[in-house]
């Protein structure tokens, strides 16, 4: 818009004129301006919610801003005029106060362009995280109003906790859009809809628990009997250990025996409590003392397994000495040639013939009096590992 100073008539209509329409204009002017930087603020308020206003952006509208700023009061020390001052000063000061808010305007303009995507997309996503919240409340109350006790399995632990978990996630959505904060309360929202699904599948899966306590019970029952005949064969492998090869080859299983035999009344006790509350309509903690029982005999076939496993090596060993060491030489011979063909040679070479000269040192161990059968695995053992560990450097599997 173009504004023309009438002249230097003395207080003149066209003066008087001048100035009103001059008045009526900058505030007009104001008003776009102050529309404009409202749009952009709500932006970049929606931007700083969401946690995704970067420093250049904010430094970028902190300028805008203090212009803006500066052009309103521009603005308002203009309007501050009594309307019955038709001076030339008056329409100089509105006439200026225009000249700033359209600068103004154009800076937002500006601003709001070179970020129009992302402010634009903030806006729209802001806008939708009251409704993300009060969907995900309403399914939760929803869902969390289906426990009512009126069926048995609604006090089941499992439900219970998973209903707990609802209710805790309800409070923390609700601080969450106390605070105001947009990533807050779509993250709080994201848990309540994971929570209230726990709840659902909780509920879903209760009815069948008493089914799969009693077949639980079944099956860890056949298993105690098969680890109780298994566990009969501790004492003959035992036996034989201390005949057949030096004591030094049992040592370390002194006590297998003992131990199985506790760990399979500890499961014969869970076993009991499992049936105690199967009984009494508790099948979750009958499934709880049966993971127990599993535990237990499991503890029960490593001690078996320790002492049987242990008699079979040595005997392989006894019996098939060259057997055992050739599997060692072969994956010896393996790590030579790699160092070879990697070009490797001068950092493992020596370290690799060391390992032959080790190797060379323990079957003359089987040559020497009674041998110790479990020291020889032992060392053949370690230095199979040791190999597989210059392989794997070599390889670059590790550092």
């Amino acid at each position: 818009m173009t504004h023309r100073w009438p002249g230097r008539l003395s207080r003149s209509t066209a003066r008087v004129e001048a100035v009103a329409t001059i008045r009526s204009d900058t505030v007009r002017t104001f008003l776009d301006m102050d529309t404009r930087q409202s749009i952009a603020a709500g932006g970049v308020d929606a931007l700083q919610k969401l946690g995704r206003a970067d420093d250049a952006l904010r430094e970028r509208w902190r300028r805008v801003e203090e212009q803006c700023f500066a052009a309103g009061a521009t603005y308002l020390a203009a309007t501050e005029r009594p309307e019955s001052d038709a001076s030339e000063e008056a329409w100089s000061a509105f006439a200026a106060a225009i000249a700033e808010l359209g600068a103004a305007s154009a800076a937002v303009d500006e601003f709001y362009e070179a970020y129009r995507g992302r402010l634009e997309q903030a806006v729209a996503e802001y806008a939708a995280v009251p409704r993300l919240a009060a969907d995900a409340r309403r399914t939760a109350r929803d869902t969390a109003a289906r426990v009512d006790g009126s069926q048995p399995y609604h006090e089941f632990r499992s439900v219970r906790t998973a209903l707990q978990t609802v209710e805790t996630t309800l409070d923390a959505l609700a601080h969450a859009e106390a605070t105001g904060l947009g990533p807050d309360v779509v993250a709080a929202a994201a848990r309540t809809r994971d929570a209230t699904d726990a709840l659902r599948t909780a509920l879903a899966d209760a009815p069948g628990r008493a089914d799969a306590a009693t077949k639980a019970l079944a099956s860890v029952r056949t298993r105690l009997q098969a680890v109780g005949t298994r566990a009969e064969n501790i004492a003959p492998a035992y036996s034989a250990l201390l005949r057949e090869f030096v004591a030094a080859g049992s040592a370390d299983l002194t006590g297998a025996r003992e131990r199985c035999e506790q760990h399979m009344r500890a499961a014969a006790a869970d076993i009991e409590e499992a049936t105690v509350a199967s009984r009494r309509g508790d099948p979750e903690a009958a499934l709880d003392r049966i993971t127990a029982a599993r535990q237990h005999l499991a503890d029960a076939e490593e001690d078996v397994d320790a002492v049987t496993d242990r008699l079979a090596r040595l005997r392989e060993v006894r019996d098939h000495p060259d057997r055992v060491e050739q599997g060692v030489r072969f994956r010896l011979r393996d790590a030579q040639l790699l160092v070879v063909d990697r070009g490797r040679v001068a950092e493992w070479g020596t370290v690799l013939d060391a390992q032959v000269a080790r190797l060379e040192r323990a079957g003359e161990q089987l040559t020497v009096g009674r041998p110790d059968y479990w020291a020889y695995l032992r060392e053949l053992d370690a230095i199979d590992a040791f190999v597989a560990g210059v392989i794997d450097r070599v390889r670059g599997r590790r550092g």
